[in-house]
């Protein structure tokens, strides 16, 4: 212990002696260093940090999906549940939940809040207890239980001041009173939901915007969680689920989530980061990549460092150290270097973190848990010693190697050491070439993707569209009736308001969320009955709902008042519908029949495809169905104003009161908002690859000039002699270039090479774009090499400039 302190002490010594050496050499380590421990950090509380639930491996979510996987995460009916839960023998316990918003009151003005409905188990089997009071009672979740409610812990606080007093308090919800049994602990979480649930209720039937008939016969609204007997593996849950499902199907050939649909049982962090694991992989490769570079100018800036202090070296090889003490102790200082530069680099990752809470919600789950802690330290320690190794090894060996008469044959013209010095240096910058290559190419990929993808058209015009959600209480608008024309008059209302050029209210909005799908049968064909015929997603929609949003209408008209209830049942549906089932006619004034209710419905119009699940999503069978006829009471206000967004929101929230004083209104948001917020993660990964891939290029430019100005110097003499004997600056230019071109020449083919194998890995994040995209894989040698080239150009300029005379001095 006493020689390692001795080693870095002398290793502090020698360091401070060479300031701008240190200098460089610790800030390209803390960009590498820092870049790996935010992406690592990420990586950690995302994907490698279990869950905040016990025996969390035995978690399981269950959705539902087309046969043919075209559609996952379908919601599931109760029924279904049901089903699963008395007959499986594989799960301990099977719960289910769906989430909601409420206007919540405590005696001042209501507010809306994320709610959800859970079975009585739920909480059991995530093995969460609460804080304070006690869980749900079995009969609470029963049908005609009482109206109880579980808090959040921040809730807890944010509404209630932490007090004692909060259990047992009656609040308003949504109109009724609901009494507060219990706080969740401080721990808990559920980044399933975005933004997650503040209330919790018992009770999944009571969902307020089906009827009791509808949810007993396979309308589809829960999630389901369930917890795996121990020992029990996913294949052998899903296994079993087969063939519950297949057995429900040949029973109830008529419910809703029939022979159309399965079930899929995935763990339930899968179900959460899956999506995300591919493009933080690739992101720690990258930054690993730049940490490669950043190592290989580290190693030629101590290859040309011990070149100078080969004299010191050999005077101690000639007092009797050994090969092994001197390079001990050159790695003792690579290692020192490394870990001032991880400290700073773990610094600047901590300082960095704080900015991914800017992004969308949803983006990243779970980002409450992501930060440098001590996993991510230990990471970061391990990363260092690594580096230091892996930049300081190869320069250690060299000057241990090297002997007193190498070192008194260099001090002259230069010897061999310094050729094989120059040789390993080339190498480097060939290695740093090739890396930049591979990584730049990795990005140029995505960006081409995320390009394509921001060109697809959406099927709407988002400029200058603000939306915001109001939901009505069930409990005081039960009749159809009254909802529908709640949302007539205040669509009115807001489109007298001056500014707005129009507005109208939809049930679900595009790029924003989950969509109702129900089965239909088009006129020409024999309904199959409920489960058996075509799904299509649908949506409410008052009048000017296609004006506002700028969706065209390429055939017949859009709702009018006059659809309203007790007249012609009509429908508009989008023109992949008219593409598959009416190829070859006009599908206007032919008719639709909802399976479930088997009446006709009119086709008045066709209507452009809209983008309802994702840009990158196919366009799917969709339909639209006016509110009068068919109201719902969670909608969606969309307006088209030049307003700002300030006077705007306090006049809708003005005209709201106005229309009912108990009713809260969520955040208004713009169109532009929803779309980016849907691109959200491709965004993320684009624009950090991009960040890395320009970071490479730097440092490697960086190296490929610190190689190229050494060169030049240590062949002053050479160059003076050419000069003496005639050569012309010109020629001198070329040669220089030359040699430089020939090193990045040299890299680039290795790392395309090395490139058309490692982009395959890619093809998952990509949109629209071939892994071997033929302008991605051109534009980047070009652009390396333009850039390479430049970098080569300083040294070589001064080649040219040499004065013969005061070069050959050096003879």
């Amino acid at each position: 212990m006493e020689i390692l302190l001795q080693d870095v002490r002398f290793a502090l010594r020698t360091l401070g002696k060479s300031p701008a050496f240190t200098l460089v050499a610790v800030l390209t380590l803390m960009l590498g260093i820092g870049a790996n421990t935010a992406i690592f950090s990420v990586i950690e509380g995302v994907l490698l940090r279990p869950l905040p639930y016990r025996g969390q491996n035995e978690l399981v979510n269950i959705q539902a999906s087309t046969l043919d996987r075209s559609r996952r995460g379908i919601l599931v009916s109760y029924t279904k549940y049901s089903r699963v839960a008395g007959e499986s023998r594989e799960f301990a316990a099977l719960g289910a939940y769906f989430v909601s918003t409420a206007a919540f009151s405590s005696g001042g003005t209501p507010e809306q809040t994320v709610t959800a409905h859970v079975t009585g188990n739920f909480f059991p089997i995530l093995r969460v207890n609460v804080a304070r009071g006690r869980a749900f009672l079995p009969e609470e979740n029963r049908e005609g239980g009482a109206d109880v409610a579980l808090v959040t812990d921040g809730f807890w606080h944010s509404h209630f001041g932490g007090s004692a007093d909060a259990v047992g308090r009656a609040v308003t919800v949504d109109g009724r009173s609901v009494t507060i049994v219990g706080i969740l602990p401080a721990g808990f979480h559920f980044p399933f939901v975005t933004p997650e649930p503040d209330i919790w209720f018992p009770r999944v039937m009571d969902f307020p915007f089906l009827d009791a008939t509808r949810i007993r016969t396979g309308a589809g609204f829960l999630s389901l969680i369930g917890r795996l007997q121990h020992g029990v593996t996913l294949g052998q849950a899903q296994a079993e689920l087969d063939a519950i499902d297949s057995g429900y199907r040949k029973e109830f050939p008529g419910y809703a989530d029939g022979s159309r649909l399965t079930l899929d049982a995935v763990s339930l962090q899968d179900s959460l980061v899956g999506s995300l694991r591919p493009s933080l992989i690739a992101l720690l490769a990258a930054v690993g990549f730049v940490l490669l570079i950043g190592c290989a100018n580290v190693a030629s800036l101590l290859l040309s460092r011990t070149t100078a202090r080969g004299r010191e070296i050999a005077v101690r090889r000639a007092l009797g150290a050994s090969q092994a003490r001197l390079v001990r102790q050159l790695l003792t200082e690579s290692i020192v270097l490394s870990l001032v530069g991880g400290a700073l680099g773990a610094g600047l990752a901590a300082e960095m973190l704080p900015a991914l809470r800017l992004l969308p919600a949803g983006t990243i789950p779970r980002l409450e848990d992501v930060r440098v802690d001590t996993s991510v330290l230990w990471f970061t320690l391990a990363l260092c010693v690594v580096t230091g190794v892996a930049f300081g090894l190869m320069p250690a060996l060299q000057a241990a190697r090297r002997g007193l008469h190498d070192t008194l044959k260099e001090s002259g013209r230069g010897g061999a050491m310094g050729a094989r010095g120059g040789r390993m240096r080339a190498a480097l910058v060939v290695g740093e070439v090739a890396v930049a290559v591979m990584l730049l190419t990795g990005t140029g990929l995505l960006i081409r993707s995320f390009t394509r993808l921001l060109l697809v058209n959406p099927g709407f015009s988002a400029e200058k569209v603000t939306t915001f959600s109001v939901t009505l209480p069930p409990l005081r608008y039960t009749q159809e009736a009254k909802i529908a024309e709640f949302f007539r008059q205040y669509v009115e209302r807001i489109k007298s308001l001056p500014a707005v050029t129009s507005a109208a209210a939809v049930s679900y909005l595009p790029l924003a969320g989950p969509v109702r799908f129900i089965y239909f049968c088009p006129e020409g064909t024999v309904c199959q009955g409920l489960g058996k015929d075509p799904i299509v997603a649908v949506r409410q929609i008052t009048p000017d709902f296609f004006r506002t949003m700028g969706i065209p209408v390429l055939r017949g008209r859009a709702f009018t008042d006059a659809d309203a209830a007790g007249a012609q049942r009509v429908v508009i549906i989008n023109e992949t519908i008219a593409k598959r089932f009416f190829p070859n006619a006009d599908p206007v004034g032919k008719h639709l029949v909802d399976s479930r209710e088997q009446v006709p419905m009119e086709i008045v119009g066709v209507a452009g495809a809209v983008k309802f699940t994702g840009l990158n999503a196919p366009n799917a069978e969709e339909m639209y169905l006016p509110q009068l006829q068919k109201p719902y009471a969670a909608m969606n206000i969309v307006v088209r104003s030049d307003s700002s967004a300030g006077p705007l929101a306090a006049a809708l929230r003005h005209e709201l009161l106005a229309m009912d004083p108990d009713l809260p209104t969520s955040e208004l948001s713009t169109m532009d908002e929803v779309v980016s917020a849907s691109v959200a993660q491709p965004r993320l990964t684009t624009e950090c690859a991009g960040i890395f891939a320009i970071l490479a290029m730097v440092l490697a430019m960086i190296g490929i000039y610190g190689v190229m100005a050494y060169s030049v110097t240590q062949r002053i003499p050479e160059i003076g002699l050419r000069l003496a004997l005639g050569a012309q600056p010109a020629s001198v230019l070329s040669l220089v270039l030359g040699q430089g071109f020939r090193l990045v020449a040299g890299g680039i083919v290795l790392g395309t090479l090395a490139s058309l194998g490692l982009t395959r890995l890619l093809a998952s994040l990509l949109f629209e774009t071939r892994v071997y995209d033929p302008l991605t894989f051109l534009a980047v040698p070009v652009l390396l090499a333009s850039i390479a080239l430049a970098a080569c150009y300083v040294p070589a300029r001064r080649a040219m400039r040499v004065d013969p005379l005061v070069a050959l001095r050096y003879e």
